[in-house]
C-alpha cells in the first residue's frame, strides 16, 4: 500500500508554490506590453522581450533537468524560485528596452530552473498507481493561476499606468512561492536506471520524443487560438471574446483533477487520444463560429480536452523512463509546449494573415490530427499500465 497522501506537506508545499510562482507569472504576462511601450518600445520589441524569456527557458530546461535529476530537484526548485522573485525587484528600476532584455533573459533561466524540476518532483511523490491523478491535481494549480492572476495584474495599472504597485505584488507573490518551496523535502536522485545518461540521448528515446512531439501538435494550435481568437471573434460579430477564456479554464480545471485519475485506471492512451481529438474538434469548430454560446461550447471542448490529456501524457512520459531520467525527460517533454506555442504564434499567423483566420484554425485542427495519429501508432502502452492491467486479470 502506497503511502503517498494528497494532504501530505510536500504535496501541498509544492502546489501552493506552482500557484503562488505561475501567479506572479501571470500577474505581469497581460501588461508587459504595456510596460515595453511605457519605456518607448516598439511592437517588435515588445516581441523580442517576450521571446527572449522563452527562447532561454526552452534551451536551459533540459540542462536544468540533468542537474535535477544528478543533485536532486529541491536545490533547482529553490534556485529557480528565489531568483524568479528576486529579479522582479528590478523591474521598476529598469528605464529603457535594452537592460529588459537582460532580465527577461535571467528571468528565462530561473523559469526554466523551476519547470525543470517541478515536475520531476511531483513525479517522485507520486506512487504509480496514482501519478496521473497526482499530476492532473498538481497541475490544477497552475490553471487555477492563470485563471486569476491575470485580471489582478491588469486591474492593478488600469487607468494609472503606475507599474511599481504591480512589481510589488509580484515580488510578494513569487517569495511566498519560494517560501513554499523551501518547506518540501529534498527528493533524492535515484540510483535506477542507467548512469550519466546525455540529452541527446533522453531526446531520441522514443516515448520522450513522441510524446513531445504530439504536445508540440496540440500547443501549436494553442498558441494560434490564444493568440488571435481576440481578433478573430469580433470579425464574427461576437465582442465578449472573454467568455471563451472563462470556459476553457473552468473545463481544464475540471479535466485537469478528473482525467489523470482515468489514465490511472484505464491507461493513458485511453484518455490522450479521445482528449486530444477534443481539442482537433474544437479547432475545426472554429471557422464555423457563430454566438456566444457557440464560442463558450469550443471554450469548453478546446479546455476539457487540453486539460485532460496533458496529466495523462506527463504521466506516460514518467512512465517509460527510469527515474534517474526523469527531471531530464520531463524537461525536453514540457519544451515543446512553448516551442509549439511559439510556432502556432508565428507561423499559423502567417498564413492566418495570408489565407484568413479559418483557413489558419482548419491547419491547426490536421496538425493536432497529425499528432493523434503520430501518438497512437508511435506510442506503446506503457510497461507499468501492461503489467498493471496483467496483474488485474481478465
Amino acid at each position: 500500500m502506497s503511502q503517498f497522501k494528497l494532504l501530505s506537506k510536500n504535496f501541498i508545499c509544492i502546489c501552493l508554490s506552482s500557484f503562488l510562482y505561475f501567479g506572479s507569472f501571470y500577474l505581469l504576462l497581460p501588461v508587459l506590453p504595456q510596460f515595453v511601450a511605457s519605456l518607448g518600445g516598439t511592437t517588435s520589441q515588445i516581441g523580442l522581450v517576450t521571446g527572449f524569456f522563452t527562447m532561454v527557458s526552452v534551451l536551459i530546461r533540459p540542462y536544468c533537468g540533468k542537474l535535477a535529476d544528478k543533485y536532486g530537484r529541491k536545490k533547482l526548485l529553490l534556485f529557480g524560485a528565489g531568483l524568479f522573485a528576486l529579479l522582479f525587484f528590478f523591474y521598476d528600476r529598469i528605464q529603457a528596452v535594452v537592460p529588459l532584455y537582460l532580465l527577461r533573459i535571467l528571468h528565462g533561466v530561473a523559469h526554466g530552473s523551476y519547470l525543470a524540476a517541478a515536475y520531476a518532483y511531483v513525479a517522485d511523490l507520486a506512487p504509480v498507481e496514482r501519478r496521473g491523478e497526482v499530476m492532473g491535481i498538481y497541475g490544477a494549480a497552475n490553471v487555477l493561476a492563470m485563471a486569476l492572476f491575470p485580471a489582478w495584474g491588469s486591474s492593478l495599472i488600469t487607468g494609472s499606468q503606475d507599474f511599481s504597485t504591480l512589481f510589488m505584488v509580484a515580488i510578494a507573490t513569487a517569495a511566498a512561492g519560494f517560501l513554499a518551496v523551501a518547506g518540501i523535502d529534498e527528493r533524492k536522485p535515484s540510483e535506477e536506471g542507467p548512469p550519466n545518461v546525455s540529452i541527446l540521448a533522453v531526446i531520441r528515446l522514443r516515448a520522450v520524443l513522441v510524446a513531445s512531439l504530439t504536445l508540440f501538435a496540440a500547443a501549436t494550435v494553442y498558441g494560434a487560438v490564444i493568440t488571435f481568437l481576440p481578433v478573430y471573434a469580433p470579425g464574427r460579430g461576437i465582442v465578449q471574446v472573454g467568455i471563451f477564456f472563462t470556459t476553457y479554464a473552468a473545463f481544464t480545471l475540471i479535466s485537469r483533477i478528473v482525467a489523470g485519475k482515468l489514465s490511472d485506471r484505464f491507461g493513458r492512451r485511453a484518455v490522450i487520444l479521445p482528449c486530444l481529438t477534443f481539442v482537433a474538434i474544437a479547432a475545426f469548430l472554429l471557422p464555423f463560429l457563430q454566438g456566444i454560446y457557440g464560442l463558450a461550447f469550443i471554450g469548453g471542448l478546446f479546455g476539457f480536452g487540453f486539460g485532460a490529456f496533458m496529466p495523462a501524457l506527463n504521466a506516460f512520459v514518467v512512465d517509460e523512463v527510469s527515474p534517474r531520467e526523469r527531471a531530464s525527460a520531463l524537461a525536453v517533454f514540457t519544451s515543446f509546449m512553448d516551442v509549439g506555442i511559439t510556432t502556432g504564434a508565428v507561423v499559423l499567423g502567417i498564413i492566418g494573415e495570408l489565407r484568413g483566420y479559418a483557413v489558419m484554425f482548419g491547419l491547426g485542427g490536421v496538425v493536432v490530427v497529425l499528432g493523434i495519429l503520430l501518438f497512437a501508432v508511435g506510442a506503446r502502452a506503457s510497461y507499468l499500465q501492461k503489467k498493471t492491467a496483467d496483474s488485474a486479470g481478465p
